[in-house]
């Protein structure tokens, strides 16, 4: 691990926290600890030897801990690396606002998305009977083509996010550009902007539909997200 030659508090920070990768590393065991592939989800295209290298480093500088499991290890957050999802929360909220503008067509991955939606689903508003919706996307970038139609469960408590047909009556169908919807999602836009320009449709029963835009915290007008820690189940 590179350093700076300071003995400057911010400079040692940054000497762990300011490499490639490791931010959205640390972001993904803010949500609890992971195993290896779990990590790798979020980090798709971080190589596996480059998440390997860096997860050491992290466990050397104290921030991260390993727990032996019978295949692999569980990763997690010590307390000292707890403490930068203060810093993961100031840099979500920073993006929220200055980096609208920066979202480039072969950034708009829908895995990311549906996963993005999973982990932060309000489970307050989980309603007391399953929901089942169906995504439909389009514009989404060749490398990700095979990956415009999803589904996603709503329990009273707990989400799963299916890729196959989980063979369920589905209650709500949501069809939109991808970007569009990326930009509902985050806050960036209003839902009745996006419907009312033909962007976005909803279709199914009216109560169904006010259930899903509440536990996934979709407002109707642009109202930027804060980002919270729910561990997933």
């Amino acid at each position: 691990m590179k350093g700076y030659g300071q003995f400057c508090p911010v400079a040692k920070t940054a000497e762990i926290f300011a490499q490639r990768w490791t931010p959205l590393i640390i972001r993904e065991l803010c949500f609890g600890p992971r195993r290896f592939n779990e990590i790798h989800v979020g980090v798709p295209l971080m190589s596996r030897a480059l998440l390997v290298q860096r997860l050491t480093e992290l466990e050397e500088a104290g921030v991260i801990a390993t727990q032996p499991l019978s295949q692999g290890k569980l990763y997690s957050l010590t307390p000292a690396g707890a403490e930068m999802s203060q810093l993961i929360c100031l840099m979500s909220d920073w993006g929220q606002r200055h980096g609208q503008g920066r979202i480039a067509q072969e950034e708009l991955d829908p895995t990311l998305l549906m996963w993005g939606m999973k982990r932060q689903v309000d489970l307050n508003e989980l309603p007391d009977h399953d929901v089942v919706l169906r995504f439909e996307f389009r514009g989404v970038p060749k490398a990700h083509a095979a990956r415009r139609y999803w589904w996603m469960i709503l329990r009273s408590d707990d989400v799963e996010v299916c890729l196959k047909d989980p063979g369920r009556d589905v209650d709500v169908v949501l069809a939109s550009d991808l970007e569009a919807f990326v930009r509902v999602w985050m806050g960036h836009r209003g839902l009745q902007d996006a419907l009312a320009k033909g962007d976005i449709t909803l279709s199914g029963d009216k109560a169904r539909i006010a259930e899903f835009k509440r536990a996934l915290r979709i407002a109707d007008q642009a109202a930027l997200k804060t980002l919270y820690f729910r561990p997933a189940a």
